[in-house]
């Protein structure tokens, strides 16, 4: 009986889907643990992809990489005298500057106006310590001055290579600052950075969650239902200033279905339940399989992505260097011990080639020729027998009464990643290194009790992806200073823990190095000193897979935009009168 009434009402969910009432329903494998958080201390790509319906900025960027002005009323430019660069008498940038008119009909959801006071309060916050985001910089380097009443300065000292082409972001002041100050208030000369966290959880999480969705955004859509394990529906937002000419044409509701299993997903697609696939649900053999069977019915994207699959090797903690994890002999054997070839060729068909860096190929600052790691059993043998690991009696690698025995964990689920792990597994036992798969729902795995706090010796390797726009690449991902601790309040992408002191050096040159073909050198040295100790076993950079059906219009990402939710304001069904503007490339 209950499964007659969960069919039942499933069934009515599709049949008011699509073209007939105006809305449209993506499929995604993932949940968010929350959304619209100002400050990303969930960077999740779900996350990501959703807050892009809600959230707007001075400029963004379209998918040719292009800024266009959003709450700004210009894009910023040397031309246009907003953005300015002052050098030394050695011709060196000095400090850089940005100035920001803010629309007048710019507006938050409950018809506020969008003010600089909310861009200072997001400031503020982001430089507070007691704030787990994922990075400060650039914002610790950043302040603000107010020309008049919509138009502030932003002065970069030292300067920022990008200020010209990125912003900072706002949160509704009008909202959020009353609680803000009784956080300050509750935690300012508190020490134990645990109850600091946790305070900061209560108060995020009234405006983020399930529970309390956000009460106002920025953006074109504005959240109005949100069924845990099941479902998130957003509603047009009649306060956002860029709409297109007739908004009544374009999609008014849009709802997220979140799907974990990527067969069920692909089953929903197949059925007709889905109008289109979120930019984070299907694996690259489920989009060949879908390709065979469209008939007209959708259409399989393969977009060349940004998307970085790899695995963190935990450095951190006395288990990890009991485990030797901490030595890069004993990560480079681990990397020397898989056959990346094969895994990508017979996964992806040779189309996702195997990684040696985490920059993009497609950036400027990929290094092409680092070691690269070849399948070499031998060589991974001889690593783990100069680390003192022999093999006991049941072939297990063994040192100090210890095995070589490892826990690997990724977001439970996605099928790609539990094979790749399966394959993984049989390769590394070839060598004698035991691995215990133990996967998690990504709300545990990316949850703030879990990766970032790799210290506890919760996971040893983990596989998950970063997403980055290759335009903004400075090697933050693996800086010393982004590791997620306690003292800074587990802000800080670098989960694996590795701190190298010549990467830490050459990233602070590269940070104010404005010369290209300089900034190139010092990424060179960069990634050779990766390559060599890999904190980070890199797999491939992805290309994204996704369905629309036809008709379905402005429903396109790329390497730049990385989401579909960028031009969120335009899609639309071409049968109700929306016009295509950008299509798929």
């Amino acid at each position: 009986m209950k499964k007659t009434l969960a069919l039942t009402a499933f069934l009515l969910g599709a049949a008011l889907a699509g073209p007939a009432n105006n809305s449209l329903v993506i499929g995604t494998s993932q949940e968010p643990p929350n959304i619209y958080d100002p400050w990303n201390t969930n960077n999740l790509a779900i996350t990501s992809e959703i807050n892009g319906y809600m959230g707007a900025a001075l400029i963004g960027l379209d998918d040719d990489g292009e800024p266009y002005a959003d709450i700004a009323t210009r894009v910023p430019s040397i031309a246009n005298g907003d953005y300015k660069v002052v050098k030394n008498a050695a011709g060196d940038v000095v400090r850089n500057s940005v100035t920001y008119t803010i629309r007048k009909d710019a507006k938050w959801s409950d018809g506020t106006a969008i003010k600089v006071a909310d861009f200072q309060f997001w400031h503020r916050l982001v430089n507070d310590d007691r704030v787990p985001v994922p990075d400060r910089d650039p914002w610790s380097r950043a302040k603000i001055a107010v020309n008049d009443a919509d138009t502030f300065t932003i002065t970069y000292d030292p300067p920022y290579l990008f200020a010209d082409q990125t912003s900072p972001g706002l949160a509704p002041s009008h909202i959020m600052s009353a609680a803000w100050t009784a956080f300050d208030t509750k935690t300012k000369n508190e020490k134990d950075a645990k109850v600091v966290n946790e305070e900061w959880k209560k108060f995020i999480s009234s405006y983020t969650t399930a529970r309390s969705l956000p009460k106002v955004v920025a953006g074109p859509f504005k959240p109005t239902a949100w069924r845990s394990g099941n479902s998130l529906t957003m509603t047009r937002n009649a306060n956002y200033w860029l709409q297109p000419k007739n908004p009544e044409n374009y999609v008014q509701n849009i709802t997220y279905r979140f799907i974990p299993n990527t067969n069920t997903l692909k089953v929903n697609i197949l059925s007709g339940q889905l109008d289109a696939v979120s930019a984070v649900g299907l694996t690259f053999d489920q989009g060949v399989d879908l390709t065979r069977t469209e008939r007209g019915k959708y259409k399989t994207y393969f977009v060349p992505g940004a998307v970085w699959e790899h695995i963190d090797i935990n450095t951190r903690g006395q288990k990890a260097k009991d485990l030797d994890l901490d030595d890069p002999r004993m990560r480079q054997a681990l990397l020397y011990a898989i056959d990346r070839d094969a895994l990508t060729k017979a996964l992806f068909q040779g189309r996702q080639a195997v990684s040696n860096s985490w920059v993009n190929p497609i950036s400027k600052l990929y290094k092409k020729d680092v070691n690269d790691y070849n399948y070499n059993q031998a060589r991974a043998k001889q690593l783990f027998a100069a680390l003192g690991w022999t093999a006991g009696s049941d072939g297990i690698l063994q040192k100090g009464g210890k095995k070589l025995s490892l826990n690997f964990g990724t977001t439970a689920g996605n099928t790609v990643r539990e094979r790749v792990q399966q394959i993984l597994q049989a390769q590394w036992k070839q060598v004698g290194v035991q691995v215990n798969i133990q996967n998690y729902p990504s709300s545990v795995f990316f949850g703030p009790d879990f990766l970032s706090k790799g210290q506890e010796g919760k996971w040893d390797l983990a596989m998950y992806a970063w997403t980055g726009n290759p335009i903004f690449e400075e090697g933050n991902l693996f800086k010393g200073e982004g590791i997620p601790t306690a003292a800074n309040g587990y802000a800080g992408q670098n989960n694996a823990g590795w701190n190298n002191a010549e990467f830490n050096r050459l990233h602070k040159q590269a940070q104010v190095e404005f010369n290209l073909s300089e900034r190139i050198k010092l990424f060179d040295r960069m990634q050779t000193v990766w390559n060599t100790e890999v904190p980070s076993l890199p797999l491939y950079y992805r290309v994204n897979v996704y369905t629309k059906v036809p008709g379905l219009v402005n429903y396109t990402f790329s390497a730049y935009t990385l989401y579909p939710s960028w031009n969120s304001a335009k899609i639309g069904w071409a049968s109700k009168g929306a016009v295509e503007e950008y299509k798929q490339k």
